[in-house]
């Protein structure tokens, strides 16, 4: 953070920002390390990618379920809720760390990972306090770019870091990381009180309840084929460099698939779209499902990077539109909750591609779980054409209400930002 050329350079010299944007990075570590570095520890000390699919799955539902109630205590109670959020996160990590220390029984790894899923909405905190600080939406617009660009940095380089610790140094280092960044980060940044928001307090949320819109619920079925996608890619990347005697450098290839679906996501945001939402939903799926199909082909370790790389490029517009079905049907009271219910999709995939992927790996080897990513892929697909009918009934009259005549582009207002974000994949 020595250098950050314009126009970031001015933001980052308001009062306390420099401080609160390093020690957010700091605090979210877990999102790109949590479920990674379990997986690893337990397929190291129980040799059983089932069980490492099946723990890492009870923590994303866990996760996917916590991340609307604790975003909205957060918000109504202030940032200091994260304390016992954060005592919670090691609390898990300890139990993690001592029953697979000890080849414990495995409720017992279910149990710490649950403890530990209940980590509140990391990606958020930071993103409060630029809307806090700052007046302009152009302003928040670039502060909430340079965290994303933050959150990259996170997921190309987290996940190889803790790929490389947990098979040299210890199975469990890369867990007792991502505790070490949590706690300093969070008491850093709790120490920074002059750029806390203030608690909102309760209030009626307007919510959408069991009213959920059409299109919300197509993007929902979107989601979970992504997320299936992403807990298979996890598990049958590490699995395939293993098994070919490359495992220090899994993490390292998976940091390369993100990179690919950070240039995309750069590439797809910058420019204004006119071509209807919906088509770009199918459109995006249908090339994610392209790249990842022909990823799974892949012979070795090296072709399967370069291929990554392009498969990924189309990982960050497909999410893109996927949040925007979200951002532009429901109303501006009820985006978080809105956003939540296609989290919870993410979820339940990534959860259902963890546990497949682990079993078919232990039974047939890495070429098995790439079968369940490319079928996933496929599937993402599916869904999006399948359900573009509604999306785009939805969006249109949506756009209607509004009276929007054009196609709006797809950067999300700052309340999107102020809700618990999806950490940026291939690391749900």
């Amino acid at each position: 953070m020595a250098y950050v050329p314009s126009p970031y350079s001015p933001l980052l010299k308001k009062p306390g920002a420099r401080q609160f944007a390093l020690a957010g990075l700091l605090a979210r570590l877990p999102i790109s390390t949590l479920n990674i570095s379990v997986m690893l520890m337990i397929q190291i000390q129980y040799d059983r990618w089932e069980i490492a699919g099946r723990v890492v799955a009870v923590g994303v539902i866990v996760w996917a379920l916590q991340t609307l109630p604790t975003a909205r205590w957060v918000d109504r109670k202030g940032q200091r809720m994260m304390i016992p959020l954060t005592a919670l996160f090691v609390i898990g990590t300890v139990i993690l760390i001592a029953t697979a220390m000890t080849r414990g029984p495995e409720p017992l790894l279910w149990l710490g990972i649950a403890i530990a899923s209940l980590s509140g909405p990391l990606g958020s905190l930071t993103r409060a306090r630029w809307s806090h600080i700052l007046e302009s939406d152009d302003d928040i617009h670039t502060a909430f770019s340079l965290e994303g660009a933050f959150d990259e940095v996170l997921f190309v380089a987290g996940p190889a870091v803790v790929t490389f610790m947990a098979y040299t140094v210890h199975p469990a280092s890369g867990l007792a990381l991502a505790a070490i960044g949590m706690v300093g980060g969070i008491a850093l940044l709790l120490a920074q009180r002059e750029t806390e928001p203030p608690a909102h307090g309760e209030g009626d949320t307007g919510g959408l309840g069991f009213q959920v819109p059409a299109a919300i619920i197509a993007a929902a079925g979107v989601a979970v084929a992504l997320g299936a996608l992403f807990g298979a890619l996890d598990i049958s990347t590490v699995a395939f460099a293993k098994e070919v005697g490359h495992e220090k450098w899994a993490g390292l290839i998976i940091g390369v698939i993100s990179s690919g679906s950070f240039v995309g996501g750069l590439a797809y945001g910058a420019r204004r779209w006119r071509t209807p939402l919906w088509k770009r939903l199918a459109i995006t799926s249908i090339l994610l499902a392209a790249g990842f199909v022909a990823l799974a082909t892949m012979p070795n370790l090296w072709l399967y990077a370069g291929v990554g790389f392009v498969a990924g490029l189309a990982i960050a517009p497909s999410i893109t539109s996927m949040d925007s079905v979200a951002q532009r049907v429901v109303k501006q009271s009820q985006l978080t909750e809105g956003m939540a219910w296609l989290r919870i999709g993410l979820g339940a995939g990534v959860a259902l591609g963890s546990w497949l992927s682990g079993r078919v790996i232990d039974q047939a080897g890495h070429e098995a779980g790439l079968q369940v990513m490319a079928w996933s892929a496929v599937g993402v697909a599916v869904f999006a054409i399948a359900g573009s009918p509604w999306v785009r009934r939805d969006t249109e009259a949506a756009d209607r209400r509004r009276g929007i005549t054009s196609e709006p582009g797809d950067t999300l207002p700052p309340a999107v930002a102020l809700g618990e974000q999806p950490p940026i994949p291939p690391i749900v």
